[in-house]
């Protein structure tokens, strides 16, 4: 009898890991097919995006499939000001978007200056644990960052500005994947916005 019961409570203990195994499996299917289409929203930008285009429309566009691809919802893209070197909120998406639309960093401030700065994108897992991280944005926007993936967009020799992500929603800090999906965001976008200028 105890055999028996034995057998039974080893029978539900598998049923169980197989039953999260398999919704961490749909969970990750789930998020490869936002990247893929993420990325696949971006190379048809890439292909029809011209001068003539809504460039307001495009931005929105960019930092929408930056966000879907790493299952973020809080995130911005900031132009570079060339002729001050000042980093500007073009575009936000999330719970404070509308407070730091126009917002400006001065050169080399925060994450966000030091990756335009040095055109090296930046992982950071705890923002607690950077110090290159700057907690005015945070104040100004009343919001609370924990974790940052923050990617140069490049074109040439050229410095266009910077895509950040925030928070992921998982709750999770963000990883190296995350990163690597960044990175090819960035790239595309930047041919996206280099395309719409008529310099492309």
């Amino acid at each position: 009898m105890e055999s028996r019961l034995n057998i039974l409570r080893a029978l539900q203990n598998e049923n169980a890991l197989l039953k999260a195994t398999n919704q961490d499996l749909q969970w990750e299917i789930q998020n490869l097919r936002n990247t893929v289409r993420a990325l696949s929203n971006l190379h048809h930008y890439l292909r029809v995006v011209t001068p003539q285009s809504d460039a307001i429309a495009l931005v929105q566009s960019i930092l929408t499939s930056a966000l879907a691809a790493v299952n973020s919802e809080n995130g911005s893209l900031q132009l570079l000001d060339e002729a001050t070197g000042e980093l500007v909120f073009v575009e936000v998406e999330g719970a404070v978007s509308e407070r730091l639309k126009g917002y400006r960093l001065t050169a080399g401030q925060g994450i966000a200056g030091w990756v335009a700065a040095n055109r090296t994108a930046l992982l950071v897992p705890d923002v607690n644990k950077e110090p290159r991280f700057s907690p005015a944005v945070d104040e100004l926007a009343g919001f609370q960052t924990t974790t940052i993936i923050c990617v140069p967009l490049v074109y040439g020799k050229r410095t266009l500005g910077v895509i950040e992500v925030v928070n992921s929603s998982t709750g999770a800090p963000f990883e190296e994947k995350d990163l690597e999906i960044m990175q090819l965001v960035a790239l595309l976008a930047s041919m996206v916005l280099v395309r719409a200028e008529g310099l492309a």
